[in-house]
């Protein structure tokens, strides 16, 4: 169907297009794409669902027990969808950078979601979907020779202990910050100051109405 041709795909020998050869494509492109659809919903956006109840905004025993159970498996997911994809593609990056770079994109994309979201929500649709279309495209992957001798290489690189716990706890500490700090009690207040605002402006331009005396009565009376 095709020949590897220099670690990539080789399509010039190919003199017709079979139904097999589109069919395949089709399903490998497909499932890359929804594969890079599925990690960019799941990293844009804070984890752990927060339920609007008359008491304010608050999250259900149900809810935390699955956020704390999903994130270190989301986190795990997304670590070896980064590396499966940089792996497969014939780069330029070292050992060390293929171990540091997919720990360094989720921190990055999982910090904005917290702090800005329509960053987060930007840089994890581009990525995703960058990377798989870069693969597709370029179509230079790695042979089976050189992706041994690279996953040798990577194995020798040790990721300590501290790093480990960056990459599993920093979302639960992110998510503490997010919802004790602004859900719980920076949020209420703001939108209470914003409220009070919004009166002050009423009550103002309620007051600023000029009443004027019935000219007509007051010649009358005089």
């Amino acid at each position: 169907m095709w020949h590897s041709y220099d670690d990539g795909v080789d399509t010039i020998d190919i003199t017709e297009v079979t139904l097999d050869t589109v069919v395949t494509w089709s399903i490998i492109i497909g499932v890359a794409a929804f594969v890079a659809y599925l990690v960019y919903r799941s990293m844009d956006h804070p984890l752990l669902k927060v339920t609007m109840t008359p008491a304010g905004p608050r999250v259900t025993r149900r809810d935390l027990i699955l956020y704390i159970i999903a994130t270190p498996v989301l986190v795990s997911l997304w670590w070896l969808f980064f590396s499966v994809v940089l792996f497969a593609n014939a780069n330029e990056l070292n050992a060390a950078q293929l171990v540091i770079f997919p720990i360094a994109l989720i921190i990055a994309i999982r910090t904005l979601a917290f702090v800005a979201h329509g960053a987060a929500h930007e840089l994890a649709k581009v990525i995703p979907i960058a990377l798989i279309a870069f693969v597709i495209l370029d179509g230079n992957v790695r042979s089976e020779e050189e992706t041994a001798e690279l996953f040798d290489q990577v194995s020798e690189i040790g990721v300590s202990g501290g790093a480990l716990l960056l990459l599993f706890a920093y979302d639960y500490l992110l998510t503490a910050i997010w919802y004790w700090g602004w859900i719980r009690w920076g949020q209420p207040r703001w939108q209470a100051r914003q409220a009070a605002r919004s009166g002050e402006h009423v009550a103002h331009d309620d007051g600023g109405i000029a009443i004027l005396p019935d000219a007509d009565s007051a010649d009358r009376g005089a």
